[in-house]
């Protein structure tokens, strides 16, 4: 069997300005951006090592860096770890600030993986959720980046936004189709404390929602896009391999501000104050996976996605014959149309991912 290898994730913790529904960690511009990079390159030079085959440079907005400090990170990211020969590099981007000039400097720095943050192809919509960009700019942005020879391309798109239409998302998804994108990714707003939306005492309408998830999960289907994983879509053969790795509870190391890291037993992150990491202050803190816990995390991350579960690694986490003992309950899910068999193990149907916290309750229910 091939060694697994591990995925990289890097935090860049800067933005032009504070979208309305982010909760993410990230600085409008407070902190000096070369002092943070020294203090990430340290961080890099001590705790990556070993085979990888996933990069991950995300945000904040890493396209806002000054040009030239991609290329720094990269390179001291190869000169510590041993990367494969494909190994996929992503690195998130926002419209508004995908250039020429950025996305030159990434291909060139071994980069081939661009993830934009679309979110909405209505002007009014994006306005009123604080995004920078517009739906013409955010057109250019792939085009663009087809242009200069990047065609590994996923765009985000939000569901449940203020104002947002059932239209509106029939019109965005046609359109990032149409575009030639290989990946899309839809999420349902989560409307996070302490985020200028929650201020506002905005609530996403949960029909309004899963109805606009229908349309996007059609119109992406009929595109020919697999749903590989409940929020991600793409082509044939255009997964992405270091998300994949969260959902399969592959180690990944982060780096970074707030950046969180898995070694297969152990889960640890770093501090979310930027000034602190800044000065070194990493404060790592973490805990290790009990065998209760990995098995609820194996169950609920893989019925998430296309694979399912496989009946051979629960009972490597447990220790014991889990299909025997849960027959009755796999075998009910299975006739009421919830689930069905793989080689290996079991899936959700198409219809059964609106109830699927049920059914992973029912299924840790003798766990």
């Amino acid at each position: 069997m091939a060694e697994t290898k591990q995925g990289i994730y890097v935090h860049i913790p800067f933005c032009r300005s504070r979208c309305a529904y982010c909760g993410f960690v990230s600085s409008v511009g407070q902190y000096d951006m070369q002092a943070y990079l020294d203090a990430l390159l340290s961080e890099i030079g001590e705790r990556v090592r070993g085979a990888a085959d996933s990069v991950y440079i995300g945000g904040g907005t890493p396209s806002v860096l000054p040009r030239g400090l991609l290329r720094v990170i990269l390179n001291k990211i190869r000169a510590c770890a041993q990367l494969a020969e494909d190994c996929e590099i992503t690195v998130e981007a926002n419209p508004d600030s995908c250039d020429r000039e950025f996305l030159t400097e990434f291909l060139q720095s071994g980069g081939n993986r661009l993830s934009l943050g679309v979110q909405s192809l209505n002007d009014a919509v994006l306005r009123k959720i604080g995004r920078r960009h517009t739906s013409a700019q955010a057109r250019e942005a792939v085009r663009l980046a087809k242009d200069c020879g990047l065609h590994n391309i996923s765009c985000d798109l939000m569901l449940g936004l203020p104002g947002q239409t059932l239209q509106d998302v029939h019109s965005a998804v046609g359109a990032v189709c149409d575009w030639g994108v290989t990946h899309v990714s839809v999420y349902a707003l989560a409307v996070e404390e302490g985020t200028q939306l929650y201020r506002d005492g905005y609530h996403v309408e949960d029909d309004a929602a899963a109805d606009m998830y229908d349309e996007a999960y059609a119109r992406l289907s009929s595109a020919g896009f697999l749903r590989y994983e409940v929020s991600n879509f793409c082509r044939v053969g255009f997964e992405c391999r270091h998300n994949r790795k969260y959902w399969q509870r592959v180690p990944y190391v982060g780096v970074g501000v707030a950046a969180h890291s898995f070694d297969g037993a152990r889960r640890v992150y770093n501090t979310s104050d930027i000034a602190g990491y800044v000065a070194g202050r990493r404060d790592e803190k973490g805990y290790t996976v009990n065998a209760r816990e990995a098995l609820e995390e194996y169950i609920m991350l893989g019925l998430r996605t296309h694979d399912g579960i496989d009946f051979s690694k629960i009972e490597e986490l447990c220790g014991y014959d889990w299909q025997m003992r849960n027959g009755q309950v796999l075998e009910e899910l299975t006739r009421d149309g919830f689930t069905e068999r793989t080689e290996t193990g079991i899936r959700l149907q198409d219809t059964a991912y609106y109830v699927m916290n049920e059914i992973i309750v029912r299924l840790l229910g003798d766990v």
